[in-house]
This record gives C-alpha cells, structure tokens and sequence, in this order.
C-alpha cells in the first residue's frame, strides 16, 4: 500500500493502468502529463516518482526503470526476522547511533553524448575521467547528527582504520551523549565493521551494538541523509577540489541537517520496516503491491 494514497492505492493502480495501456492509444502520454491529469480530473495529487511506483505495482515498463534489489531467500528470512523482533519490542530506537561511510563525487555521472555525424545518430554514454571523491564516515541519532570525519585521499578503510574512527570521534561522543550503558551503536557487515580487531575492540570499550540483517541499506536511515547531502551539495554548490567538496559537507552537516530531519528519517526506516515485514523480507520496492 502507498503511504501516500492509503486505502486508495488498489484503484489509482488500476487508474494509472487504463490512463496508459487502454486510453494512450498512440503512446504519447508522458508521466509529467498523467500527474497533471490526475490531479486535474481525479483530484489526485502525486509526484512523478509516486507514479513510477505506481506503474511498477501494475506491471507496467518506467522510466528510469525501477531496479529491484536481488535479495536471496536467506537474506529475506534474516530481514523479515529481524525487523519482526523490533516491532514487536516496540523499538523506539531513541539510543542506537546509526553509521556508515560514503563516497561524495564530483564530476563523474555519466552523461549521454550525441556524434555528430549525420549519418551516424548514435547516443553513447561518456564518463568524466578522474572525477574528484570524498569518503565520509558519519553518525546520526534521534538527537541529530553525530560526529563526522573524512578520510586522507587514497587512504582505503581496513580494520586497522576503523578501530581509529571509532576510537577517535564515536568514543568521545558516546561518553558525552548517553554514555556506554545506555547507546546502541549500529553499523552494517562491512569487512572492516566485522573484522575480528574491530569486534574485540568494541567488545573491550563496553559498546553495545545492534544486529544487524544482511542487504538492508533500506533500514539504515544514514543512506537517506547521504542522499539528502550529495543533492544538496549539486544543487547549492559546486566544488571543483576534494577541499571543496568537504567543506560542503561540513557546512550540511552543521548546519542544514537538523535534528527534524535526522527523525524525519529514522521514522521513514520505522516505516520500510513494516513494509519490509508485509513483504517478507523481500525488497521493499514491491511495497506497492503489498496492502494492510
């Protein structure tokens, strides 16, 4: 079920179906059309991504074509577990810290270039060489965002690395937060988030850390704010040098990611957990198709 339309979904389903496989009879009917036709004849109000979710649930081709994640039966099972013990519990998740890290890049999405040969129409997709990266380790909770850090150019994240993170900016902020007894740490499978250094290590510091499902970026609610950063940062600035690009970073961290928005997305994750139960374990991208 759309958390937009509610009880509506099952019939805009079918609407958005007839609007393009029984009405577009020459197929000209753009999506940016049938979100205007919604709202102007049927008093439906949704966005064009809403619409590319709507026409994934009825069977119908989008684009850009929704890409469903490949999760195992196995990873499913361990999902569908997982989130079902925290909804039962009734996890507020008002002590865990949430992490992961992240590239930032400039200048490298692909762009489609045309030839301009006239006898050769051909669209070939080009990448900007030696596009400028940032990676980012970073932390949020309920109160707002944690602290944040980045790495040296070329440095790669091992274990040895990660136990100096954690050491350096979770430690301290642990202890001044709610210190060691009461914080959950959470942090994905990574290698160097599973090592055997790193788990000694935290185990030694007394850090109680959450469970954790395999493929399951979709219960993290750090992935959104990485999202919410990297549009930020190509809408509001453009960085030509690693420096740049962490200053961008630093000044949404500190200033533009509140502490409304860092609940804003660990309520949205309270909610793919539910949808990722209705769907047992499976990729919550078929939401859509799923009712209460």
């Amino acid at each position: 079920r759309s958390y937009v339309l509610g009880d509506r979904t099952s019939e805009v389903v079918e609407l958005v179906k007839k609007m393009f496989e029984i009405d577009d009879v020459d197929g000209t009917l753009t999506e940016r059309q049938a979100v205007k036709d919604l709202e102007m004849h049927h008093g439906i109000n949704i966005t064009r991504g809403v619409l590319r979710n709507l026409k994934h649930a009825g069977g119908l081709k989008c684009y850009p074509e929704i890409n469903v994640p490949d999760i195992t039966p196995q990873q499913a099972s361990k999902r569908f577990n997982y989130v079902h013990e925290l909804l039962e519990s009734k996890e507020t998740f008002r002590d865990w810290i949430w992490s992961d890290e992240c590239i930032v890049q400039v200048g490298g999405n692909r762009r489609m270039i045309t030839t301009s040969n006239k006898y050769d129409k051909r669209r070939l997709t080009g990448v900007r060489k030696f596009a400028k990266k940032l990676m980012v380790w970073a932390a949020i909770t309920w109160d707002g965002p944690g602290p944040i850090t980045f790495l040296e150019e070329g440095e790669t994240l091992g274990a040895h690395g990660y136990i100096g993170i954690l050491e350096d900016f979770l430690l301290p902020f642990i202890d001044n937060w709610k210190g060691r007894v009461r914080a959950v740490f959470q942090q994905d499978m990574a290698p160097c988030h599973t090592a055997k250094d790193t788990k000694a290590k935290i185990t030694e510091w007394g850090i109680k850390t959450a469970p954790w499902a395999p493929a399951s970026p979709d219960m993290n609610p750090i992935e959104y704010v990485w999202k919410d950063m990297k549009h930020w940062i190509g809408k509001n600035r453009n960085p030509k040098t690693r420096s740049a690009i962490q200053d961008a970073a630093l000044f949404y961290w500190q200033n533009i990611l509140t502490k409304e928005r860092c609940r804003a997305h660990i309520t949205h994750v309270i909610e793919n957990m539910e949808h990722i139960k209705r769907c047992n374990g499976g990729p919550i991208v078929d939401k859509w198709k799923y009712n209460n």
